[in-house]
């Protein structure tokens, strides 16, 4: 222990809390702060966490949102798939392989709303639990409501115009370049 410099690990509070976190705990034990590096694709959520929490309202339990966006992402699946309107974003070019279901999910409904159409398969794909320690899931049930809605919100659609044109490719290039996730 007295060797480490470096402590590598998600940006989940567990680990990173200020006070109790895992690193804390381990800088307390050797006596001297640490170099953090922290997963980038954990570190790429607070800002679509912020946005969302911003425009929204705050998260009121574990699984589930009190904003009007927030909850409907419980049921959204029961919604019907619509023509929507189509939003324009630049999606890297990213090898599938590297990618697990969920992330396969977030790039093919990206690529739908860039359409303005959704594929039934698509449509009948379940993007998995919602979490707030799993906020990509909330991303893709957002992407998701969005194509349903055949008149959107302003909130949603401010919601998804950040996750197309900003958290979305910066996803896929720390996936690409295979940085640190």
């Amino acid at each position: 222990m007295r060797k480490l410099e470096v402590v590598r690990c998600d940006g989940t509070v567990t680990n990173t809390g200020w006070k109790n976190g895992v690193i804390k705990r381990i800088e307390y034990h050797v006596g001297r702060p640490l170099q953090w590096s922290i997963c980038l694709l954990h570190f790429n959520e607070l800002p679509f966490r912020y946005i969302f929490q911003h425009i929204d309202g705050q998260t009121a339990r574990p699984k589930c949102f009190s904003g009007p966006v927030g909850q409907q992402l419980t049921c959204y699946e029961k919604l019907p798939v619509v023509d929507h309107e189509p939003i324009e974003c630049s999606i890297p070019d990213i090898d599938r392989n590297l990618l697990s279901k969920d992330q396969q999910y977030f790039l093919d409904i990206s690529n739908a709303i860039t359409l303005g159409h959704c594929p039934e398969d698509l449509a009948n794909r379940d993007p998995g639990p919602l979490f707030h320690y799993r906020w990509l899931t909330a991303t893709n049930r957002v992407l998701r409501l969005y194509i349903s809605s055949s008149y959107p919100s302003g909130n949603l659609k401010e919601i998804v115009g950040f996750i197309l044109k900003s958290y979305m490719p910066v996803w896929f290039e720390i996936k690409k370049e295979q940085i640190f996730y």
